[in-house]
């Protein structure tokens, strides 16, 4: 095609997405194609990373902004441009792959560039204990590619690794996990063990629980459950403890932000009272032995 040939299609019928990149449409560009037009402005062995490429793969958490991250090899430099943000890479991801024509990093890989990108440590262990609760992501997945990577500007990632692989499902599960461990009282509490009563029936996991007495703590908010019906189970949860005999103490996201030392009185409260009281004949699980071992981790010579 002719420059003139394009420039009258441009004017007419046809837009430029990006430098080099023309939309064969004057609709505005769908989100596939707006990340589509980013990997075609990158070049050969482009793949997309961090918020959008965790977005794509559901995660929720991921800012929906519009700068667009790209990966491209070492060897080439494209340059970033308009709301493409390429960055090189020593080390491609090989196991990159294609959803409906795009290339992504793996799943792994863009939670961890996403999560080093997040705008504060809120954000950042919002988004990782999203990714690792839904089973987008395991644990051990996003720690490795942390470990590839340059270390620096990792570290709210590794606090949100942390939160994660100690079973938090939330938030402020991991919050509420990390007050009670300030307790000169409270034995460490599990996060999200598996529960088993005596005539085998799988109960429901605990967002904390203190496994000597047999006590439940939840977190109830219906910002931080995914959806009407997870909520109604949440709240169920405890009706089925009590038919087990299981105590339940629960706490909101607003209480333990605005009256810590309140919420660690009346578990410790709660927790000297069940002491008093049989334990319930329950089994529990806690969820490192539940989790496969990981993998070992290599960490290469030289970083990205």
């Amino acid at each position: 095609m002719s420059q003139d040939a394009l420039r009258w299609r441009l004017g007419r019928s046809w837009q430029l997405a990006l430098p080099r990149v023309v939309a064969t449409t004057r609709a505005r560009l769908t989100r596939r194609q707006y990340l589509l037009a980013a990997l075609l402005f990158a070049g050969p062995g482009a793949a997309l990373s961090s918020s959008a490429a965790a977005g794509w793969y559901g995660v929720t958490a991921a800012p929906a902004d519009r700068r667009v991250c790209v990966e491209v090899p070492w060897a080439r430099a494209p340059g970033s441009c308009s709301y493409v943000l390429v960055r090189r890479t020593r080390h491609p991801d090989p196991a990159a792959s294609q959803h409906r024509g795009l290339t992504l990093v793996n799943p792994g890989r863009a939670v961890a560039a996403a999560a080093r990108d997040a705008p504060d440590l809120t954000s950042c262990r919002v988004l990782v204990i999203e990714a690792v609760q839904r089973g987008i992501v395991t644990v051990g997945q996003v720690r490795h590619e942390v470990e590839l990577g340059d270390r620096r500007g990792t570290r709210w990632a590794r606090q949100a690794l942390d939160d994660a692989e100690a079973g938090a499902w939330s938030l402020p599960e991991s919050d509420l996990l990390a007050l009670l461990s300030t307790s000169r009282v409270l034995p460490p509490a599990w996060a999200n063990p598996d529960l088993r009563a005596p005539d085998g029936r799988r109960l429901p996991h605990p967002d904390c629980w203190l496994d000597d007495v047999g006590l439940a703590v939840q977190v109830h908010s219906r910002r931080h459950h995914a959806g009407e019906l997870q909520w109604e189970q949440t709240v169920m949860a405890d009706g089925v403890f009590a038919e087990y005999g299981i105590p339940v103490i629960g706490v909101t996201p607003r209480s333990i932000a605005t009256d810590p030392s309140g919420v660690l009185r009346r578990v410790e409260a709660a927790y000297r009272a069940a002491g008093r009281r049989p334990r319930p004949d329950v089994v529990a699980i806690p969820q490192d032995l539940l989790r496969p071992a990981p993998g070992p981790t290599r960490r290469p010579a030289s970083s990205r």
